[in-house]
């Protein structure tokens, strides 16, 4: 008789179990926010770069949702990384904790800049329409704003 309630336990408990851990993983990240970078200089941009650092490392950092939003002087992000392994390591540290840059089209169809030639470590799906839009459509969901 224990054995028939122990495994009936489990039946029941099981799925339960397996559904809080689907919950879970959805709610992982439940907070987003977006740093926007226009600037071209460049301890504005490492700053950014530190401060999203900071943020990936805070207590909030792994239930966070982060992206980057460059545009206009910002770009001078990705293609200054092209030749500075600092700023290349300031980068892909942040990428490895998912951090997304997104690239306005804009400013590269304006600088005449090529996502493949021009801009270190960039892909074409990283590339929105609009920077500026991207920040304010970001902003309309609930993102949270960061201008360092």
């Amino acid at each position: 008789m224990k054995k028939l309630i122990a495994t009936l336990a489990l039946i029941i408990a099981a799925p339960l179990a397996l559904q809080s851990n689907a919950a879970l993983a959805e709610t992982e990240k439940t907070k987003q926010v977006v740093y926007h970078v226009n600037k071209s200089d460049m301890n504005t941009i490492k700053a950014a770069l530190r401060n999203v650092t900071n943020h990936i490392n805070s207590p909030s950092g792994p239930e966070t949702q982060i992206e980057i939003a460059v545009h206009g002087g910002g770009i001078a992000m990705l293609t200054e990384a092209r030749n500075d392994p600092q700023l290349q390591a300031a980068i892909d540290n942040v990428k490895a904790h998912d951090v997304e840059i997104k690239v306005c089209a804009n400013t590269l169809r304006g600088k005449n800049l090529d996502v493949k030639d021009d801009l270190y470590d960039t892909k074409e799906s990283d590339v929105v329409p609009s920077g500026v839009a991207h920040v304010a459509d970001r902003q309309a969901e609930g993102w949270a704003y960061i201008h360092p």
